[in-house]
């Protein structure tokens, strides 16, 4: 239907149909001069096509076939495109390309690929030797053997121009309908007229832009030149701490059928691996596969080998509309008024500008009157208004001061991973064209993308927005800063996060006497527990058993009580100097931005799942695809609408999972584990058989999850059976909320993941800690608020006399343990306890997803003998039950027998 408040005036001079990057730049391009403009898009919003899912690749040109309209609109474009998004502030980074040849038959192509770029006009390509090919991208694979250098391939923000080229021309005069498939065309008479499901259209020329379906639109008016084949390309988005790890664009030698997977930055900060080229019949099939995920990895293990060990943040499926022919299919229909723009493949967001301006002149060739434009292409139709700045290497509203002192709203940061504020939220559901759903919210904000996937901003960046929840004055919510002043440049400790962690260690530190600030991005202090409602928190810590909200409050109020600050909605960055002896941080919040310098720093950011895309599990992308985190935070702000799920995993958190949905009032048909048999307490499992009676599917794993109309329909496991369902909960699976140290430099402790620390919680860099489930994923809330207290004493010590020791001794786990937490022993400091005077051991899982059975090591749910050795020598040896992603606590007695002379100690199981 039409946009609300657009004007309908018939009949238009033009009907642009379909949103695409193509078509809104045609509709600005004729809007722009003078024409009187339809744009009837039939998909829910513009760029919801072809459009968002590609590589985000400014092309020069350089490897299009010679002598093709593709080759010359490209060239063109590349040239338009550029100016326009430096004049609308439109993310562009001049990596350049690499063109990387891995045989001696490659190789010996380059100088050709070199002549045919001449031939389209581009004459700045070289070639690369090996060394130097090493010395530009360090981390590429083993086996390179040179390289041909494209210096002006250019990353590209691939979202704004389609919003920026629509708003344009709506702002001309244009006007848009979304959701409006059409199903009949008339061409008839003096006017053409267009219909859809709900209205009529009539226009003078019609302009066939639609991208997938542009055969099917030609077939509606009569026409049947060719057909589209939707050639699906799968692509991998890696984290952005993965960014250092990839240069420029890395572009393999093209082949006769496809220019083959690449390897590029983006320039949200991220790296993606991709695209595969797969032809399929249907033309509405996003869903990535099995066998397209495998296959990509395998080719990015070959590329950047790192590259795989980095966190996943998203998969997803593009469709490019493939013809007979290689090149665009651009025709002219004068006497019918019909123009067609079809089999615009990968090159279309930089053709774009130029194809608008091939349709402009054939309609200006046919007798349609238009203004003329000025030499560039852009003209003065343009105004000065800006897209958000979306890039990276552009200032976002969070880090601008200036800007959130004018308006908090850009303070408050909603979405973490990709620091989105409330003001940029506010922003797009204000603009000329809002989203109408979460996937169009995502493309003009980058809510939701980054790698939690939701896990902490799912309930703010619900559709269609809605007012916070208020919570009760216990949990501090709605203060942005509670128990004192906190505003000084500089503090004795500065603790990031307010999990049980960061509040424990925060009251024994202020009850000594230390000056304490304790920051979180969170409206509220407490951590995963706030959200989570059953009973059992505090045993260890508080010899009581709470519900997570009083737990949350009470360790919120003791901090409080003895004289720590707590800065809510705050989230903090490490500086730039920060490690010059400064320990410095930049501080974002609604009351501005500052910096604050600290004696010590605590890093007790915790932990969360990975979500589904991280996990691989490939299928559709539909909504009611979750986190227990996620669920958690949407049922507690009254915004989750389930009625039947599916919970993958059989932990601990799982349970939780179950048994919240149940209260939400949510069907459980199942949950499904890769582990032959559950690992949490006997006791919960006998709730869900007798009570519940929910069954447990074990030694399965989901294959891959049905949703083609908005919503999960339906999860498949590896063994072919279907569950129908509108929910699926991902639990646990944990991994620590690292990317502050990481960023920090400090050194990570592979296996965990976390900081590596000695005993004391101390990390490698000085003046720096680390507490709670940062550093085991995931412990209990109580042994997490133990580590904190614990880590107060070392901190203290820290602030007296400035002594760091080195050398420490490793502590290694050998299977069927995964890790062990703390994983070092200091010299000199073998007479500290470890946290609760206990260290903590993961036995790791059995297979992942598709897999056949147990992995080597298993642990299955035997009791076993586990043993802490050094050199050859029994420090600790006692039985234990081994049960596959549950804790194992080891006692400390031992740690006083190391001997800093001999090596490792390893803690293994026979």
């Amino acid at each position: 239907m039409s946009d609300p408040g657009a004007r309908r005036t018939e009949p238009f001079d033009v009907a642009v149909v379909g949103a695409g990057v193509v078509g809104t730049a045609i509709a600005r391009e004729l809007a722009q001069r003078g024409a009187h403009v339809l744009i009837v898009e039939g998909g829910p919003d513009i760029g919801a096509g072809t459009s968002k899912a590609n590589t985000a690749i400014l092309h020069t040109g350089f490897d299009a076939k010679p002598d093709t309209t593709e080759a010359r609109l490209v060239a063109r474009g590349a040239t338009l495109l550029g100016a326009y998004a430096e004049r609308r502030g439109i993310a562009v980074e001049r990596t350049g390309a690499l063109l990387v040849a891995w045989t001696e038959e490659q190789l010996d192509t380059l100088p050709r690929l070199a002549e045919q770029a001449a031939q389209n006009g581009y004459r700045h390509t070289h070639l690369v030797d090996r060394g130097s090919l090493t010395t530009l991208e360090p981390h590429l694979g083993a086996g390179a053997l040179g390289a041909l250098a494209v210096p002006d391939e250019a990353i590209i923000d691939p979202w704004s121009p389609v919003i920026a080229f629509a708003t344009d021309a709506v702002l001309a005069g244009a006007q848009l309908v979304r959701g409006a498939p059409l199903h009949a065309i008339d061409l008839a008479g003096a006017h053409h007229t267009l219909h859809t499901r709900d209205e009529s259209f009539t226009a003078r020329w019609i302009v066939n832009a639609a991208g997938l379906h542009a055969d099917d639109v030609d077939r509606l008016a009569g026409f049947s030149a060719f057909t589209v084949t939707a050639r699906r390309g799968e692509l991998i988005v890696f984290d952005k701490l993965a960014r250092r790890l990839v240069h420029h664009i890395l572009l393999p030698v093209p082949t006769a059928t496809t220019k083959g997977v690449l390897v590029s930055p983006t320039v949200f900060g991220n790296v993606v691996l991709g695209p595969t080229a797969e032809d399929l019949d249907d033309k509405d099939d996003r869903s990535t596969s099995r066998a397209g995920l495998d296959g990509l990895l395998a080719h990015g293990r070959r590329i950047v080998p790192a590259l795989v060990d980095e966190e996943i943040t998203a998969t997803y499926a593009g469709l490019r509309a493939a013809t007979e022919q290689s090149d665009y299919r651009l025709a002219t229909y004068a006497e019918q008024r019909w123009i067609t723009a079809g089999g615009i493949r990968s090159t279309g967001l930089t053709a774009s500008m130029a194809i608008a301006e091939h349709v402009a002149r054939e309609l200006v060739g046919a007798g349609l009157a238009l203004r003329p434009r000025d030499g560039d292409g852009n003209g003065d139709g343009d105004g000065a208004w800006s897209v958000p700045p979306l890039g990276e290497t552009t200032r976002r509203p969070h880090g601008d001061a200036a800007r959130i002192e004018a308006d908090p709203a850009y303070g408050e940061i909603v979405c973490h991973c990709e620091r989105v504020t409330a003001g940029e939220l506010r922003d797009a559901w204000a603009s000329p064209i809002p989203p109408v759903d979460l996937d169009g919210l995502r493309r003009r904000t980058r809510v939701l993308m980054g790698r939690c996937q939701g896990f902490h901003c799912a309930a703010a960046a619900r559709t269609p927005p809605e007012p916070p929840m208020r919570r009760s004055p216990a949990s501090g919510a709605g203060e942005r800063r509670i128990g004192g002043a906190s505003g000084a440049g500089r503090v004795d400790v500065l603790v990031v996060g307010a999990g049980p962690a960061g509040l424990s260690a925060a009251a024994r530190l202020a009850a000594a006497g230390v000056a304490v600030l304790v920051v979180e991005r969170a409206e509220a202090p407490g951590g995963i527990p706030r959200h989570t409602h059953h009973q059992g928190f505090g045993w260890r810590d508080l010899r009581r058993s709470l519900t997570g909200p009083q737990y949350a409050a009470r360790l919120a109020d003791r901090a409080v009580a003895a004289g720590a600050a707590i800065e809510l909605a705050t989230t903090a960055d490490i500086a730039s100097d920060a490690w010059a002896g400064t320990r410095a941080f930049e501080l974002t919040a609604p009351g501005g931005r500052r910096r604050v310098e600290a004696g010590a720093v605590l890093l007790a950011t915790g932990c969360r799942e990975r979500p589904r895309n991280a996990r691989l599990v490939p299928g559709d992308r539909p909504d009611g695809v979750l986190t227990t985190g996620a669920l958690q935070v949407l049922i507690d702000a009254g915004r989750f609408h389930g009625a039947r799920a599916v919970v993958v995993g059989a932990e601990h958190v799982s349970y939780s999972a179950a048994l919240t949905l149940r209260h939400a009032g949510c069907a459980v048909a199942a949950m499904v584990t890769t582990e032959p048999g559950p690992q949490s307490f006997a006791a919960f499992d006998v709730i869900r058989r007798v009570v519940w009676r929910t069954p447990l599917l074990t030694r399965r794993a989901p294959a891959r999850i049905n949703g083609r109309h908005g919503r999960v329909e339906a999860v498949v496991l590896d063994d072919g059976r279907v569950i129908e369902c509108d929910t699926v909960v991902f639990s646990g699976d944990w991994i620590p909320d690292h990317e502050l140290a990481r960023r920090g430099g400090i050194g990570i402790d592979a296996p965990t993941r976390g900081p590596s620390v000695d005993i004391a919680l101390r990390t490698r860099t000085p003046g720096v800690f680390a507490a709670g489930n940062l550093l085991h994923a995931a412990a209990t809330a109580d042994v997490c608020a133990l580590d904190g207290r614990h880590v107060a004493a070392a901190i203290t010590a820290w602030l007296g006399d400035g002594r760091w020791p080195e050398a420490p001794v490793a502590i290694t786990a050998e299977a069927p343990f995964a890790w062990v937490s703390p994983n070092r022993l200091s010299p000199g400091g073998s007479t500290l306890r470890s946290p609760n005077g206990r260290l903590l051991a993961l036995p790791g899982a059995g297979r992942g997803p598709g897999g056949a059975g147990a992995g080597p090591g298993h642990p299955g749910r035997a009791t076993r003998v586990v043993t802490v050795a050094q050199h050859g020598r029994v420090l600790w040896h006692g039985r234990r039950r081994l049960v596959a992603n549950r804790l194992v606590s080891i006692p400390d007695g031992w740690l006083a027998a190391v001997d800093p002379d001999l090596g490792a100690v390893r803690v293994s199981a026979s």
